[in-house]
């Protein structure tokens, strides 16, 4: 099995997660890399992601397992050439047992830029933080922010991800509010 690191960057933040899906099984096709099937009817790669960030979000550590009894050397050059603008592989790994990328990614790291300085302390050290979401419903979410603390102009966020996530979208909105 090889363990892929890969970058969405340079336009690759507008393609939808199940459309990513169909670009890194291209890819692979084109690598010309032994991969392994399902069994039945419509047999399609094994390839296992991991959780879907918000489109249009740049991100530059996404994850995907693919199932191959090949080894990950010179893997990277070969994904690189057969990719398009915007998806980079970042590095290969190769590994005996199938990991879980979607369970096993538990918070995410943000770099947030327009969000006037405020004192983080004040979010980390409160024992309630409520957002509204997309259905304009309110949301506890204080436990699911990890840290936050500006980095010169830019915000770093680092929340919980996965079957837990806290969408950095929804956080901005409630921290440009509560900065005034």
């Amino acid at each position: 099995m090889i363990l892929i690191e890969y970058s969405k960057l340079n336009g690759g933040q507008f393609i939808p997660h199940l459309d990513m899906l169909k670009h890194l099984t291209k890819i692979i096709r084109r690598t010309g890399i032994s991969v392994k099937y399902s069994q039945g009817f419509n047999p399609h790669i094994l390839i296992y992601m991991s959780s879907p960030i918000a489109l249009g979000l740049k991100s530059t550590s996404e994850y995907c397992l693919l199932d191959t009894d090949e080894s990950a050397d010179g893997f990277k050059d070969k994904f690189n050439a057969c990719a398009p603008k915007g998806i980079r592989c970042v590095r290969a790994f190769t590994t005996d047992k199938k990991v879980k990328v979607a369970s096993g990614i538990t918070s995410a790291v943000y770099e947030i830029k327009g969000i006037p300085y405020f004192d983080a302390s004040e979010v980390l050290n409160a024992e309630s933080f409520v957002i509204v979401d997309k259905k304009g419903e309110e949301k506890e979410v204080r436990d699911k922010i990890i840290d936050l603390r500006f980095n010169g102009e830019t915000l770093i966020a680092t929340l919980k991800f996965g079957n837990d996530t806290l969408r950095p979208d929804y956080l901005c909105n409630k921290l440009l509010k509560f900065t005034g």
